[in-house]
């Protein structure tokens, strides 16, 4: 018996749309990866905010930078069998897969993919666990950040995710991440002037599965 609300994801997608993020529903992890992989070669290419030796640069970008000649996609939080799959369709189109070492491409990554465990539904906003770097940054440098989400885990409200969000706290000796996500980075000056991309990805989508 299917755990998914139609009520919950139409909302979701409607919260999230709003926020400017697009969302897209995938049949299959496979569907979801050539969706990615064609996002990551009709994007224009990918500007380098830093120097970064050894790179072969393109042309300048509209910040008046270089641009990476190389397609770069991240997706650390992915397991083995899926990582494969995605890192084959990858090659096949001369985009370079990470899957650790982010940090070395921070200069201007892509597409950083993220799974989340829980969304909600009241604000379009997903729950991503971040506590290893190279998946915080996936979902922070890139220029587009992709979130993986089942139907299954959207929830009506914050509430709803308390219990996620403590267990996520509670796990392991050590300090935990989990990142609440909501559309694409947006920031404000002194005089309210808004900007896209200033603290994160200039856009975000989210790929809906059905499991």
């Amino acid at each position: 018996m299917s755990n998914i609300n139609p009520e919950l994801v139409e909302k979701f997608t409607a919260m999230a749309q709003a926020v400017a993020a697009t969302v897209a529903e995938v049949p299959s992890k496979e569907e979801a990866f050539k969706y990615v992989v064609d996002l990551c070669l009709s994007k224009d290419p990918c500007e380098l905010l830093a120097d970064e030796p050894g790179t072969e640069k393109g042309p300048l970008g509209p910040n008046r930078v270089p641009t990476r000649v190389q397609r770069v996609l991240a997706a650390p939080s992915l397991n083995d069998e899926d990582f494969a799959l995605l890192d084959k369709l990858c090659q096949e189109k001369g985009i370079l897969c990470l899957r650790d070492k982010v940090r070395q491409y921070a200069a201007g990554i892509d597409i950083g993919i993220n799974e989340a465990v829980a969304a909600v539904a009241a604000s379009g906003t997903c729950l991503c666990p971040t506590t290893d770097e190279d998946v915080r940054l996936a979902g922070m440098i890139s220029e587009i950040s992709v979130v993986l989400l089942k139907k299954s885990d959207i929830y009506p409200d914050l509430p709803s995710v308390a219990g996620i969000m403590r267990e996520a706290i509670g796990n392991g000796p050590e300090g935990s991440f989990t990142t609440l996500i909501t559309g694409p980075s947006r920031t404000a000056d002194i005089e309210c002037v808004g900007a896209v991309g200033v603290h994160g990805p200039l856009m975000m989508h989210v790929l809906l599965l059905e499991a």
